[in-house]
């Protein structure tokens, strides 16, 4: 990667459409006390998801109360705030997905995704984060001042269109992955005369009554809402460019008395969360092309064979490698002839509902035309809404807010177009800076909070590096940063390893791969291996000054 140094005016550069970085009001955005002479900087959070509030748990835990979590949404939950459509919810293990430490008193096996919200605020109401966030808060920038060795953060408080400036010793993006939905570029998309909108931001106050109701997409989120949006809709296609594998899990609803139990003893939520992640952790191998990923692709496919009716063989089961993709699940439940199923299968057998292999090749005023594997002519859906389960900009990380490093160049320069950062965490030249749930981290065979955990725990020790000697631990430095030999070494290793995994699968696109089919989002590591080796900081990755 070529680093250029630029001028003071390059490193001012700011997102377009937006002032100067320089020609906002400098204030203080950190509540930190100030005292004998010495200007204290607190660290800034970007983003109150799980990311983020783990990340403030971590640094509490360090002895650093001064931080400042910014949130762009007017609640807590990053992407369990904004995802509100029909049937959202977990679709892992609910104890397996909480954080550690901090049970929750889930009421069945996968919860929904208010109740997920609610544990997020409860979590940060009863360990006292409430007061760190500030909320409708976008973090547009971030410019790293040498002079001062702090970052200027550029915020802008929607409610009050105020903007403002302040600095801030450590910054650490908790944004998440899936943040930004992504609306394909289609032909045509604004004359469409009916709705559309995307399942990230539902639009509940159209009704479907009646509708004839066209939907691009098969990732877990179309799998959750086609049963509802079936239920209501006239019609109901699926636009499908590539079919998902799809695992019947148990959906259990817990008594009173089980919860109860919970309540009292939390230890035993505890207990199922280490069983549940064993039993997910079992998978990591057929993450890996070879004898266990086709074992578990015969598996799923057979399960898939004998739900589903030989007329839709063809369109609904995948002929990719398992894992290559995200894989899909729904609450299983028996056929009358007792051959077990799931509620999405069930969905598909519907008379209203039709599965299209294919994708939209333009959009027109009163419908979509599909390019099919089945025809050799476009076909036409006459369409009265267009529901987009298009995922989003999964591999931007950062966005919307850009981040200009020690050299002057932006976070996207220095990627050019490939994010990466040791263990996801770090890039060199960006000191201060770090990334929770950042690239290569996300996982395929368990939940990815185990990875955040250890995420934020390392970070919380570099953080604790640069803080002052009012806190539980004596300063050691100012600046703390990866060091280029640590995370080329790094690096290299990375995709050698990446490059023995199903998601590397050239031909298949899904949302762990930039445009050019680069994968980016996962971690080739098992979970106990990634604990490993960020349990505790080397010094000697790490350029100290």
């Amino acid at each position: 990667i070529k680093l250029e140094k630029r001028s003071g005016a390059a490193r001012q550069k700011y997102v377009s459409g937006a002032p100067m970085i320089s020609s906002l009001p400098s204030r203080a955005l950190s509540a930190a006390p100030r005292g004998g002479g010495t200007r204290r900087f607190s660290t800034a959070i970007v983003g109150a998801g799980f990311s983020g509030l783990i990340a403030a748990l971590d640094l509490k835990r360090k002895g650093i109360e001064d931080f400042t979590i910014f949130e762009s949404a007017e609640r807590i939950g990053g992407t369990w705030h904004k995802n509100t459509y029909p049937g959202v919810a977990c679709d892992t293990p609910a104890p397996a997905y909480s954080i550690q430490g901090v049970p929750a008193n889930w009421s069945g096996e996968r919860p929904s995704g208010g109740e997920i919200r609610q544990y997020l605020e409860d979590t940060a109401t009863t360990h006292g984060l409430m007061k760190h966030i500030r909320f409708n808060t976008d973090v547009e920038q971030a410019v790293w001042d040498e002079n001062a060795k702090a970052w200027k953060v550029a915020t802008l408080e929607k409610t009050k269109k105020r903007s403002e400036v302040g600095e801030f010793r450590s910054v650490i993006s908790a944004v998440g992955q899936l943040n930004v939905p992504k609306v394909p570029p289609y032909e045509g998309l604004s004359a469409f005369r009916g709705e559309v909108f995307h399942t990230a931001e539902w639009d509940h106050g159209v009704s479907l009554k009646g509708k004839r109701v066209g939907m691009v997409g098969a990732g877990p989120s179309a799998l959750q809402v086609a049963p509802f949006i079936a239920e209501e809709a006239k019609e109901l296609v699926l636009i499908q460019r590539s079919v998902p594998y799809v695992v019947s899990h148990l959906y259990e609803k817990w008594s009173e008395e089980k919860q109860e139990l919970h309540r009292k003893d939390p230890s035993k939520l505890e207990d199922i969360r280490a069983a549940q992640f064993a039993e997910m952790e079992e998978m990591y191998p057929a993450m890996f092309l070879g004898e266990a990923n086709t074992l578990m692709a015969e598996e799923i496919k057979t399960s898939m064979r004998a739900a589903l009716p030989p007329s839709l063989h063809a369109q609904a089961i995948p002929d990719y490698p398992v894992a290559t993709k995200r894989m899909g699940f729904s609450p299983k439940v028996f056929t009358p002839e007792g051959v077990e199923s799931n509620v999405y299968f069930e969905t598909l057998k519907r008379p209203n509902v039709d599965l299209l292999r294919g994708s939209v090749v333009r959009v027109e005023p009163d419908g979509v035309r599909v390019a099919t594997k089945m025809e050799e002519k476009d076909q036409f859906l006459d369409l009265d809404v267009l529901i987009m389960a298009t995922g989003f900009h999964s591999t931007k990380f950062v966005h919307p807010m850009q981040v200009v490093g020690a050299r002057g160049e932006s976070l996207d320069e220095a990627w050019n177009g490939v994010p990466r950062g040791f263990y996801g965490m770090m890039m060199p030249h960006f000191p201060n800076f770090y990334m929770v749930y950042g690239p290569g981290t996300n996982l395929g065979q368990n939940t990815v909070l185990y990875n955040i955990e250890s995420s934020a725990r390392y970070i919380a020790q570099c953080v604790a590096l640069v803080e002052s000697e009012s806190h539980q631990h004596q300063r050691r430095c100012e600046k703390v940063e990866v060091s280029e030999e640590a995370m080329d070494a790094y690096y290299k290793e990375y995709r050698a390893e990446l490059a023995k995994t199903a998601w590397a699968v050239e031909g298949v696109d899904s949302w762990y791969k930039t445009a050019k089919g680069v994968v980016v989002n996962q971690s080739p590591y098992s979970v106990v291996e990634y604990a490993r080796r960020t349990a505790s900081v080397n010094e000697e990755d790490l350029v100290l000054s």
